[in-house]
């Protein structure tokens, strides 16, 4: 069968299918600051629902939706579930997609308490929680992975929920840049989304296209402050509250900041942490080789993969800074040399 997935690619656990089948009303929740993988795995598994299966979808997400990538998909979402709702839904259920843990979904925790609960989810800090999961921390994005749900009913994809998907894919894996040697399912996968009729050159240019000049400078100051660390083996920098005030938070672009980070010879890991209010901070964290970030991330009630990462905390951004620098150099030491007493 030409749309089979590949041999290798992970399996949806009969209990998701059967989740899916028993319900009639799903709620399909994404993480608090959502990208384009947990905006986009939202929206086409509710397409995906509606379509093939009848049911009734509400997609919600507390936001914001600062990213430009993924501003025009804002309406496509509520941002809490009105109790009225939630009392005249038929059966109703919850999907939690691209979260590693039920609190990052902030607000919407208490919109859904009670309800039956599915996940799909990809990240490495992902502890089984639900009622019905399909968790993969080695899937290169909860696209791919909602993919072979849709796929694994048979229904086929239609074109809009395959832009949706390689959108999503492209995004986490940094437009494949990110992605091993092992990874032929995967490719396997969006070969199927562009037969389906995704273009990689509309997703390409949603993620990388209509930059402002703010975004530039901002960019700029960024890298201006960037202080090495452990020998140039780290790299941090922030931004601050006067870059907030000047440039403005849609100006965030930390993926081509990555890009220029990861250029720097030597540089294996590289951190970014950003004023959010006079008491909260949020910060990421990339890898490029086997440095787990994920763990430090954790340290700071965040989580993600062991090469991406990201935390939002209540502390006082000039410790902020200074506890991660401390953290990275930390990862960064070499261990300690055993020594064996004769």
């Amino acid at each position: 069968m030409p749309n089979a997935p590949f041999p290798s690619a992970p399996t949806p656990p009969a209990e998701v299918r059967a989740f899916l089948e028993a319900h009639e009303t799903f709620f399909l929740v994404g993480h608090v600051e959502p990208d384009g993988d947990c905006i986009a795995a939202a929206l086409a598994l509710a397409s995906f629902l509606e379509r093939a299966l009848g049911k009734r979808t509400t997609c919600l997400n507390v936001g914001p939706f600062d990213r430009r990538e993924i501003r025009s998909f804002g309406d496509c979402f509520r941002t809490r579930l009105d109790p009225a709702d939630r009392q005249r839904a038929i059966h109703p259920a919850a999907i939690i997609l691209d979260c590693s843990g039920p609190q990052r979904v902030g607000a919407l925790k208490e919109d859904i308490a009670g309800l039956p609960v599915a996940v799909v989810d990809h990240h490495a800090t992902t502890s089984a929680y639900g009622d019905a999961s399909f968790l993969v921390p080695t899937a290169a994005a909860t696209c791919y992975l909602v993919q072979l749900i849709i796929e694994s009913f048979d229904a086929g994809i239609t074109p809009r929920e395959a832009e949706l998907l390689l959108f999503g894919i492209a995004t986490d894996t940094g437009f494949f840049r990110h992605i091993e040697s092992n990874a032929a399912d995967l490719l396997a996968g969006v070969s199927r989304l562009l037969a389906a009729g995704a273009s990689p050159k509309q997703a390409h240019a949603r993620m990388t296209g209509g930059h402002t000049m703010s975004s530039r400078q901002l960019l700029g100051a960024i890298l201006h402050r960037a202080e090495p660390i452990c020998d140039g083996a780290g790299v941090i920098s922030w931004e601050t509250e006067d870059d907030v005030r000047r440039y403005g938070r849609e100006s965030r672009d930390s993926d081509a900041l990555y890009q220029l980070l990861f250029g720097i010879a030597g540089v294996r890991t590289a951190a970014l942490v950003r004023y959010e209010s006079e008491t909260t901070v949020s910060g990421s964290l990339r890898s490029i080789d086997d440095l787990d970030v994920s763990a430090v991330a954790e340290s700071f009630g965040g989580g993600g993969h062991r090469r991406a990462a990201g935390f939002t905390a209540e502390i006082e951004f000039g410790e902020a800074v200074d506890r991660v620098r401390a953290r990275l150099e930390a990862a960064l030491a070499p261990p300690p040399v055993e020594c064996n007493d004769r």
